[in-house]
């Protein structure tokens, strides 16, 4: 027996226990030993001022503390809550037994006084610190209001607008609110000064900001760390709101904030303009006023303004891995507005070099394609690696190369010269993300010697979409069901049994001679698989055959007599010999129609209407359906490849974008499936829902990584239930299911599907976290549409559902009797 709790016997006798447990077990028999009484109220103890980070004696194990901080997360758990407080670029642990009246939209970002029991833990260098707080309940936390909150907004003289006393809340304005003149009045230390815009910028404890100097002392301009207090009004600028400083006083000399780490996002989206901050990469290329700077989000150019340097001194920062701290202005275009994708500048910066650049750079130690996949204690994305082998395919600056039969990509840091068939050692930062082979980014190659290119291997129609295959040389037979021109290269369109794949040869030189459509062909070239990634867990979902010249193109066999074209004539006298028949029938009918009665012909009239009226509804759902559903993913699609192909999207993002198509796609004919689903009248049936909705369910659920089962019964009765009652409750399914994914966060869902009294019971169980009903929460449309379909059908829909409880959803359908 298994078991946590207590035991009771019933009766005296022999009992035996099997326990098993991680760390030992005891099982104890009898009263317990430790029994706890209450004996009175008492006054929590005074607490004592602790700092997060700071040093503990080693006879501290535990105290009664208050420790402040800002909280930088809030997350509800079953029994409490749990939040992490920041200070000093430290963080601690915050467990809270009664959590009610707390919530992470009052408490995040905020700064907080905790008190409770705090316990101490080890660092890894021996010292200790505090490393959790227990804090009993809500009224142990104390939130501190920011001076704008706690004096309530300040009126201007006109008695117009409030007075912002932060940083953030002049950069939260909007446009057209900015644009007013709401009064500022802030303190905050300087960062960044431009005397030759009479500007600066200052940073309090929310962020940084940009100022116009119009005050009388604007001749004067400030020091960076110099702690001033501003008063001005805001305006709206070209780009992000400032401020334009109407008296300006220097309060003395303040402390440099610790600098933003930025994501790449807030790189790219200039959200971190006028912000102080620290960017750690190497210095790749040297521009004419700055550097290209490749981080471990990607690679970035930055304007650089270095006190005391010139643009040529950042030479000696090439190669070197380096850390640049400095106040960061996005870069954007005067006329647009908008922000100039990967480039950024930073001013008044400060460049620390962490790693000097190395002597020869092919002195990194040498690894094989198959080797970056083994541990490798100094492997990181600042670390080059040199690869040694044959070059197979090179369209610059991108090159394919083959070490130990195993393929690679290389990205060129500059023109290489190399061409096919030469050995090389390259140099540069490896990537594995994908599904393919391994990606060399930055590369400097040299040439060693030249060989004749590697055997290539034949493909199976089983091993077509093997990730092992991709960057080399291989040899597939096809059928060629298309030829196309695309810029400079010939596309060549080919089926192996029922897979379709692309071959692309370049025309500049020698352009492959004319083709005919359904030639069987032998293709030799390398292999350039598309889509998949490993982290995903996606496979790679098509592939391309790079052709290096019209040598690695045999025809195997001509088309057969049978060609479409011929097809087409055939089909289409046989279709003009069939219409003249039916010509002939509908005269027939036409001289039978003519002799029915008056009452027949209403009849027929009255019927052709009304089928007529159900078709033309029915067109309109469907129509309805497919601009829904397709629609938006076409233009979805055509927006991801456009971003694919701009000339500035960096080659990660391009296949960001380039998957984000892909699965958009499936996206598309899971969507056409479901709709020819509920258009073929074959499944109109109770039996062909239920089976069809386990499909759906684990189809879907299985992509969300949740486990799920189906309570009913395994053979359901064969009744009647037509297309539009099948749709409708299959919208409301699929509507409940995303729910599930999106906000359940739930492990395990139970579906059950029964027949009950005519009437089709439909029930969604998920364990995650539930809701409050009683709550006021906005309206969800997905809930309304839901309750919108079941209606339609005279049925219901019913939610339960309970805070940490899991929720469950019930669909109710009547069904007619069959006549």
């Amino acid at each position: 027996v298994v078991f946590s709790g207590f035991f009771q016997a019933p009766r005296d006798g022999f009992y035996t226990f099997h326990l098993n447990s991680d760390d030992g077990s005891r099982l104890f028999i009898g009263e317990p030993t430790i029994r706890v009484a209450v004996i009175g109220p008492a006054k929590f103890p005074t607490p004592r001022a602790m700092a997060i980070g700071e040093n503990l004696q080693e006879t501290e194990n535990g105290a009664w503390a208050k420790i402040e901080g800002k909280v930088t997360e809030f997350n509800l758990q079953r029994d409490g809550a749990e939040m992490e407080l920041s200070a000093g670029g430290q963080q601690l642990r915050v467990e809270i037994a009664d959590h009610a009246e707390l919530s992470a939209a009052s408490l995040l970002n905020t700064r907080v006084r905790a008190t409770g029991f705090c316990r101490g833990a080890f660092t890894s260098d021996g010292a200790s610190v505090p490393g959790i707080l227990f804090v009993p309940g809500a009224a142990q936390i104390e939130i501190f209001k920011s001076p704008e909150t706690a004096r309530g907004p300040r009126e201007t003289n006109s008695g117009s607008l409030p007075l912002l006393t932060t940083a953030s809340a002049v950069h939260r304005l909007k446009r057209e609110e900015a644009q007013r003149g709401y009064p500022v009045k802030i303190r905050g230390v300087i960062t960044s000064v431009l005397p030759e815009h009479q500007a600066f910028v200052i940073e309090d404890a929310t962020r940084g900001l940009y100022v116009e100097d119009h005050s009388e002392f604007r001749f004067a301009p400030p020091e960076i760390g110099d702690f001033l207090e501003v008063e001005g009004i805001s305006d709206p600028s070209l780009f992000a709101p400032i401020v334009d400083a109407r008296r300006v006083r220097n309060l003395g000399i303040g402390k440099m904030p610790e600098p933003t780490q930025p994501t790449w996002d807030q790189l790219m989206n200039g959200s971190l303009d006028a912000q102080y901050v620290e960017l750690q990469g190497i210095v790749t290329a040297v521009l004419p006023d700055g550097v290209m700077l490749r981080t471990r989000g990607g690679t970035i150019q930055i304007g650089l303004r270095v006190t005391g340097m010139e643009p040529a001194d950042f030479r000696k920062f090439e190669n070197a891995l380096v850390r640049v701290r400095g106040c960061l202005y996005a870069s954007w275009d005067y006329a647009s507005h908008q922000v100039k994708v990967g480039e950024i500048r930073i001013y008044d910066a400060a460049i620390r070099v962490e790693q000097p650049a190395p002597e020869d750079l092919f002195s990194s130690p040498p690894k094989t394609p198959a080797e970056l996949l083994l541990f490798d204690p100094q492997a990181g994305e600042f670390e080059r690696v040199k690869v040694s082998g044959q070059i197979i395919y090179a369209r610059a600056p991108e090159y394919f190369m083959m070490c130990a039969g195993r393929g690679l990509r290389l990205t060129m840091k500059e023109p290489s010269g190399l061409r096919v068939g030469d050995i090389a050692e390259v140099v540069g930062f490896p990537e594995l993300l994908g599904n393919g082979s391994p990606v060399l980014r930055e590369g400097v190659a040299r040439k060693i010697g030249y060989a004749e290119l590697p055997k290539p291997k034949k493909l199976r129609p089983d091993d077509l979409l093997l990730a092992a295959y991709d960057s080399t040389r291989v040899e597939i037979d096809g059928v060629l069901t298309g030829v196309r021109k695309s810029g400079n290269e010939q596309i060549l369109e080919m089926q192996n049994g029922v897979r379709t794949f692309v071959a692309r040869l370049n025309r500049s030189e020698n352009p492959a001679k004319t083709l005919d459509v359904g030639s069987r062909l032998k293709l030799t070239g390398v292999y350039s698989g598309q889509g998949g990634n490993k982290v995903a867990g996606q496979n790679l979902t098509s592939f391309e055959l790079l052709l290096g010249s019209p040598t690695d193109l045999v025809v195997l066999a001509r088309p057969p007599w049978w060609t479409l074209q011929r097809l087409l004539v055939i089909v289409g006298v046989l279709i003009c010999i069939l219409a003249a028949t039916m010509l002939w029938v509908t005269q027939l009918h036409r001289k039978v129609e003519e002799r029915t009665t008056e009452l027949g012909r209403q009849i027929q009239e009255r019927q052709r209407l009304e089928n007529q009226r159900a078709m033309e509804q029915e067109r309109a759902r469907i129509a309805q359906d497919l601009h829904d559903e397709l629609g938006s993913g076409i233009t979805e699609i055509s927006m991801l490849a456009a971003r694919a192909k701009s000339a500035t999207a960096p080659d990660a993002k391009r296949n960001a974008f380039l998957d984000s198509a892909g699965a958009k796609a499936r996206e598309m004919v899971t969507a056409l499936d479901e709709i020819v689903w509920a258009m073929n009248p074959r499944h109109d049936s109770v039996a062909s829902l239920v089976s069809y909705f386990r499909l759906y369910a684990d189809r879907f659920l299985g992509l969300a990584n949740i486990a799920w089962q189906f309570e009913g019964p395994t053979d359901p009765p064969d009744r009647v239930l037509d297309s539009q009652a099948r749709h409708q409750l299959f919208l409301a399914f699929k509507e409940a299911l995303t729910n599930v994914v999106r906000h359940s966060r739930a492990t395990e869902v139970r579906l059950s599907i029964v027949l009950e009294n005519d009437q089709l019971r439909v029930s969604i169980v998920d364990n995650g976290v539930g809701f409050s009903p009683e709550k006021n929460i906005e309206p969800a449309d997905g809930l309304a549409n839901m309750r919108a379909r079941l209606d339609k059908l005279r049925g219901r829909s019913e939610i339960e559902s309970e805070p940490g409880r899991g929720t469950t959803v019930r669909l109710s359908v009547p069904l007619h009797s069959e006549s």
